[in-house]
């Protein structure tokens, strides 16, 4: 035979306002905890900055009803240090005591929370100057120019320094900052781009004057040229005469169409260096170019080498 016992409501109902009124009563008591808080800092001096993150979070020793201290589980509580007398341990350490700003602390709490101490009362600070230095800017730009063509001059980074400001001890390690990675394909006209600056993410405390650059790069047609020169050797021995197989090497060079008819032939020097090849035991002479246009790029001597024997 199986029966069944019903529980009436009205005992549920019981149960919970006494469970209620336990709590309401254990809540108005009186206790002692471990409270956190969350902590700040008052401003520096306007020459002089935090170096490293200073400690976010303190634990202190309260003493309240049981539904302030709750309150503190629920709500974040921040109070502030101020930073106007502190102590020198060494070269950018500060520190203060937290018992000497207790009654500082106290009239930041909330009304009815006593502050009875603070369970570490040394905070360390470290604290130095505020440094500014300019750093250069350095290309992060790949470019495919398209067949024909090349860069008419050195690609323009605007500006190409960045004025950096912060701890001494964090700008001291930049020494130049880039770009964001940058690839141009088949390029064959002028372009300008504005791209954003790589900046060390872990530096919180430092500013630049500018997160941007713009990247300006100007493109011409290209072709190829070359002259045969003459070349003269130096450094021979008052005593000493050579025979080369050859007296001119074949310069080969590319410059922009519209300044092709302006590269001349006497424009280029060639001159191969006697003493290089006898230091070295070289057997032959190496032909380089001492003087040539300045607009001329990829110049290369056909043969790099030159025979030569000595006249007895």
């Amino acid at each position: 035979m199986k029966f069944t016992k019903n529980i009436p409501k009205t005992f549920f109902v019981f149960l919970t306002l006494s469970l209620l009124i336990w709590l309401l009563i254990s809540l108005s008591k009186e206790y002692v905890a471990q409270v956190s808080l969350n902590v700040s800092y008052e401003a520096l001096p306007q020459n002089q900055l935090l170096q490293a993150a200073p400690k976010e979070e303190i634990q202190i020793i309260a003493r309240g009803t049981g539904f302030k201290i709750l309150s503190t589980r629920f709500f974040n509580h921040s109070v502030q240090f101020k930073t106007n007398n502190l102590s020198k341990k060494g070269n950018e350490k500060y520190f203060f005591l937290a018992s000497n700003q207790k009654i500082h602390v106290q009239k930041q709490l909330v009304s009815g929370l006593l502050l009875e101490a603070f369970l570490m009362d040394t905070i360390y600070l470290e604290i130095g100057n505020l440094v500014s230095k300019k750093v250069p800017v350095i290309s992060n730009l790949k470019i495919d120019y398209h067949i024909g063509f090349d860069a008419l001059k050195p690609l323009e980074i605007k500006p190409d320094t960045i004025l950096v400001t912060g701890p001494e001890n964090q700008i001291k390690g930049i020494e130049s900052l880039s770009f964001v990675p940058l690839l141009l394909e088949n390029v064959s006209v002028n372009f300008s781009k504005k791209v954003p600056l790589l900046v060390p993410e872990n530096l919180k405390n430092v500013s630049y004057n500018k997160r941007e650059v713009v990247v300006n790069g100007y493109v011409e047609k290209y072709t190829e040229g070359s002259f045969s020169i003459p070349f003269t050797v130096k450094n021979l021995a008052d005593n000493l005469n050579i025979t080369t197989f050859s007296k001119e090497v074949k310069v080969v060079f590319k410059v922009d169409l519209p300044r092709f008819n302006q590269v001349k032939e006497s424009a280029f020097t060639v001159v191969c260096d006697y003493r290089v090849s006898e230091t070295n035991g070289f057997s032959y002479l190496i032909p380089k170019i001492i003087s040539k246009p300045n607009f001329v790029k990829n110049v290369k001597i056909i043969p790099n080498k030159i025979e030569y024997l000595i006249q007895k």
